[in-house]
This record gives structure tokens, sequence and C-alpha cells, in this order.
């Protein structure tokens, strides 16, 4: 496979972005994979780019097997809501150049955030016909909003829009703790589109000391934090128990790292006189291991809330392969990996007392920590090892090109169809509304005048992916019309009382549907596809679903139509679906759209007793 990997952090940054795209790119390429990453110029977290990258709007380089492209970006160690968003818009524009010029490739794996750089993948996608894998390390906007680096409600908003854009684009979604996929599953995601690969260790890295038994080693009085001095990290409760121990123990506190918290840490530190407290910055992993083999135990600490819950410090796994015990001052799904590792004590997220007797207890016991640290090199290299974690994200984007590859019955790769295809929807979309305004303002208008009400009504439908969207019709049934299922046959009672007068001029010609073209401008619909199912037709998504058709957008017009439209049984439109997208091409839709006005001059189907919900029919 041709993987091109798009992530803003790539070592020699240090931190658990850049590792863990390092880690995932170099063990694809050791599978045989050709990997090409583009990323920016080293300057995380710091936000000083190194020296031997200052200068330079961009590079290539190779290293362990992995091709790299270097694309510019705008740094700066002033850490603002500017000056952030001008790096990420920076590289998202930057890194669009750089994927064009990369070698071809057959999926784009992108890391957010940013999410920004969704949209490049997405650009990428659709230049180079190939589909894009979402590999969310924080869940973005929610997790800036939680922590309250957003507050401004049209931001939010507008981030929450380019989210379900990306989200329902995306051929799937990597989630990196089992809090982020809870959060994705109660936003709508549908469980089949989310996988979970999380964080982990390099066990061949990060290993015990002198290559000796888990848990030995260190000097018996130093206790480390390394990684990312952030705001999600609530490092306060670090100070808190030095604090507390200077005078009780000989505990030297050691924070490795750099980070947006980390200047605010070291000014309180200050202030409060603690000279058991030493900062040092990022270091590579070899220098890392080193520091933590040295320690006598490590720290990990999140900030409590119910954002905090659903974070695992990458920190803790790197702990547990150098066979170090752990104190955690962490909740939900990183509390529940340390307990059922065994290998190390937890306590409350902001509580000094609680974590300065933790690490007095076990400075105090070396059997102890002993036990700890045997148990969590077990545990990591058993469940956590970042081969076995690389191995999970190369299943998947074969899973991903299998079940595309038999589409497509063009001479085009199926994503070079679908490309072509989405450019000629939004042209024709485009033209359809501006031509016909007009048009559609009378309609409306008859609607209103017809009947009291809106003129038109939206309904929940299934589109690309499974994914949930909100489609436009015109209203065709009196506003005070039962939401619930009955039997619209042409001879029912209700039916004559609930479809408006110019309604069954409306239903009669199809026109009710032309607000279908703002779906199609939004990119939720296509002019010819699957006609999208209603969100409670489970059944019949879920064959799609396995026949492949939802890797289409679904059409205004289809296959099943002219060849029965509603009178077809389901498993005739399920068979019809099913070929449509092993055979689609330009000329099929061709085909089906000219056949389109045939069925509509014979008027099949919907005058001919459909059973539909009046949901379906308003």
């Amino acid at each position: 496979m041709r993987i091109l990997f798009l992530t803003q952090y790539y070592p020699p940054e240090t931190g658990a972005a850049p590792l863990r795209a390092y880690h995932f790119a170099t063990k694809l390429a050791r599978q045989g994979h050709a990997v090409t990453v583009v990323t920016g110029m080293p300057n995380h977290p710091s936000g000083v780019k190194q020296p031997r990258y200052r200068r330079k709007l961009g590079g290539r380089e190779e290293s362990d097997g992995v091709r790299i492209v270097r694309c510019y970006l705008y740094a700066t160690p002033r850490k603002t809501f500017f000056t952030r968003i001008a790096n990420q818009l920076s590289f998202m524009f930057t890194a669009a150049i750089g994927g064009c010029a990369a070698r071809k490739c057959d999926m784009i794996l992108v890391s957010s955030p940013p999410l920004f750089l969704g949209l490049t993948a997405w650009f990428l996608g659709l230049v180079r016909g190939v589909p894009f894998v979402l590999d969310l390390r924080d869940y973005w906007p929610h997790a800036a909003v939680a922590l309250g680096e957003l507050r401004n409600p049209r931001a939010i908003r507008a981030a929450e829009r380019l989210e379900r854009f990306l989200y329902r684009r995306a051929a799937r979604l990597i989630a990196v703790t089992p809090g982020m996929e809870r959060l994705m599953l109660e936003h709508g995601i549908p469980r089949h589109r989310i996988s979970l690969i999380t964080n982990g260790a390099d066990t061949e890295m990060f290993t015990p000391a002198g290559g000796g038994p888990a848990g030995n080693g260190g000097d018996g009085r130093t206790v480390i934090y390394s990684g990312t001095h952030g705001l999600v990290h609530g490092m306060d409760v670090i100070l808190d128990a030095a604090e507390i121990l200077r005078d009780e123990s000989d505990a030297k506190f050691v924070l490795v790292g750099d980070g947006v918290a980390k200047q605010d840490l070291v000014r309180e530190a200050d202030r409060r006189g603690l000279k058991n407290v030493e900062f040092i910055s990022s270091r590579q992993p070899e220098e890392l291991s080193e520091l933590v083999h040295r320690s006598a135990l490590c720290l990990a600490t999140t900030r409590g809330g119910e954002f905090s819950a659903g974070t695992i410090p990458v920190k803790i796994f790197d702990y547990m392969a150098c066979g170090k015990p752990i104190v955690a001052a962490v909740e939900g799904d990183a509390r529940e990996i340390v307990e059922r590792a065994g290998s190390g004590i937890v306590t409350e997220p902001g509580d000094g007392k609680g974590l300065a007797d933790a690490v007095k207890t076990l400075l105090g016991d070396a059997e102890l920590r002993h036990t700890f640290g045997r148990s969590g090199r077990v545990f990591v290299e058993d469940e956590y090892s970042r081969t076995a974690l690389a191995g999970k994200l190369e299943e998947l984007i074969e899973e991903i090109l299998a079940s595309e590859s038999a589409l497509c019955g063009s001479h085009f790769k199926f994503h070079y169809y679908l490309g072509i295809k989405y450019t000629l929807d939004v042209l024709t979309a485009l033209a359809v509304l501006i031509v016909g305004a007009p048009f559609h303002a009378l309609l409306a208008l008859a609607v209103r005048l017809d009947s009291p009400g809106h003129a038109h009504f939206t309904q929940r439908r299934i589109g690309v992916y499974s994914q949930e969207f909100t489609i436009f019709k015109l209203r065709t049934m009196h506003r005070e019309t039962p939401d619930l299922a009955t039997d619209l046959m042409n001879d029912s009672p209700m039916k004559v009382g609930c479809v408006t007068k110019f309604g069954w001029l409306l239903r009669r010609t199809s026109i009710d549907e032309y607000p279908n073209f703002l779906n199609v401008l939004r990119g939720e619909m296509s002019v010819v596809g699957p006609r999208p199912a209603l969100y409670n037709q489970h059944e019949l998504i879920e064959l799609r679903r396995r026949l492949g058709v939802d890797l289409v957008r679904p059409g205004l017009t289809g296959w099943a139509q002219i060849n029965g439209r509603d009178e077809v049984e389901l498993e005739e439109k399920i068979r019809l679906d099913g070929s449509y997208v092993e055979n689609c091409s330009l000329l099929l839709d061709l085909r089906i759209l000219l056949g389109t006005f045939g069925a509509l001059r014979r008027s099949r189907g919907e005058q001919r007793g459909p059973r539909r919900s009046t949901e379906e029919q308003r």
C-alpha cells in the first residue's frame, strides 16, 4: 500500500503527537508499505523552530524508511488563540501543496488536531481519488470548549460545522481512548465508523533499566513527571505535593517537558520557594528513557472534569514499559488502566495531599515499587505495544481499501469517479438553484397559499458512510398531519385528508424534491445515487452498508427509482442499489438521468400505493 500521512507534529519534535505519528509511519514502512509523511517545521511545543529548519520554506528527508516532506508553517512562542489559528491554518495550506507534490498514494491518513488539517486531507482525497482516515487524538472542538480555550459562540458553531463536514466524509474515524469513543457515539456517529486504536509504548525503546527485572533501578528519591505541560494535565497538584513533602521527606520532583503551562508552573514554584522541584526541557525518547530509569517512581496527572475522564496520558504506558511504579492523579479511563495493570497508586485529580501520601508510601517501600513495576511491564507488553497498535492500523487501512476495490464499473478509480461526480454535482446544483430561484419562490408561495404552515419541511435521512443528515423538501401535506406510521394507499381516506391539493401535483411530478439540490450543494447528496433511507429504516440501512452502498452519496434519483421506484420490494431495491455501486460510472449516471424522465412520464411507484409514514410524506 502507498500511504500519505498528514501530521503537523513529527520528530525531532517530542511529545505524544509526534511519537504516535512516528511509530505508525515507521511500523507501516517496516511492513513494506510506501509511507510519505507531510509535516511541519519542528517547533512543538516551544513554538520556536529548531535551528536546522529556520528560514526554510520546505524540505525533503528520509528516515527509518519513511519519506518526509517538510512544509512551512507560522510558529511563535507566544501562545494566544490567534497565533494558534495562524499556526494551524498556515500548515493547512502548505500541507495541501506538499501533498499534491508527494508521490502517488492509495490512502490518506490525517492526524487531528488541528482539525483544519482534515480539510487538507479531504481536498487531497478529491484530487488524488483516494479515501482519507481521521486519526483523532483529541475530540476537537469539544476538548477546546471544555478547557475554556474556545469560548466565542460563533467560533464554536463554525468549528462544529467543520467537524460534521469532515466526519461525514472520512472513510473511518480513529478514537484514541474509550472515553473519546463514547463521546463520538453520544454525538450520533455510528459505531461501525469508529475504530479504537489507543496510544501505547515503544516496548523496544522503553525497557527496564539495564535490561534487568522490571521495578529495579532508580536512586530511591527522584520522582519524575515527563511529557507536555499543558492545561489539560492539571500539574499544579504536583507543586502542592512537593510543598507538603519538602519538610517530610527528601523526595525530589523532576518535571521534564515543555508546554503552554510551563512558565506559570515555574513562576509558581519560585513563588513558593520549592527547592525540591526541578524543571528540565523536553528530551528525545532515548534521553527520556534514561531519566525515567534514574527515577524511583513516576507521576501522571490530569485536570479533573468530564472531559479529562476520557483522556489517558501517554506517559503512563512509557512508565510501565520501563518497569516503573506510577502515582497517578487521574480519573476515568486512565484510572481504569492503572488499576487494571496493577502498576501503581491512583489518587484524585487536584488532591495534593493524596498525591503526597502516595509518593511517600512508595518511596518508603521498595518491594511495593518492584511489584508495581513488574505488573506494569507485563501489562503494556500484552495490550499496549505500539507495534501491535500499528498492526491494527494496517488492518483497518486494508479493510477500507478492500471494501472499495470491487466498486465502480468505469475506467476511473472509484474515488476519481467520486471526485469528478462531486464537481459535476456542485456545478449542476448551483445552476439549478440560481436559474430556478424564481420558480422555487413561486412554488413556496403556492404551498403556503394552499395550506397554512411553512413551505418547506426537513427530515432525518441516512447518507454516505451511513451518517445522518437533514434533507430539505417542499411540504405536500397539511401541517396538522399526525406524526405516525399510516397506510397511505391511493384509496386511503387518511391520505385524501392529509395531502394538500397542490401537494398532489408536487408529488405526481416529484417537484417536491426540488429543495434536495440544497443538499447536493452541501455535499450531502448527489444528483444520481440510491435514494436516502429514513433514519429509522434500520434493515435497509444495514443491508446497504454490507453491500457498500453507503460508500456513495444518496441521490435525487437512482437505479432503483427508474426500475420500479417505490413499487419494488425491499430485497429487489437492495439488489438494484448493490448493482449500481458495483457498476457505477458517469455513463451509467447519464443513463439513469435519461431514464428518470421516462419514469416521471409514466408516474410510476409514487401514485400506485407506496406504504410510507406521514413523517416521510409531509
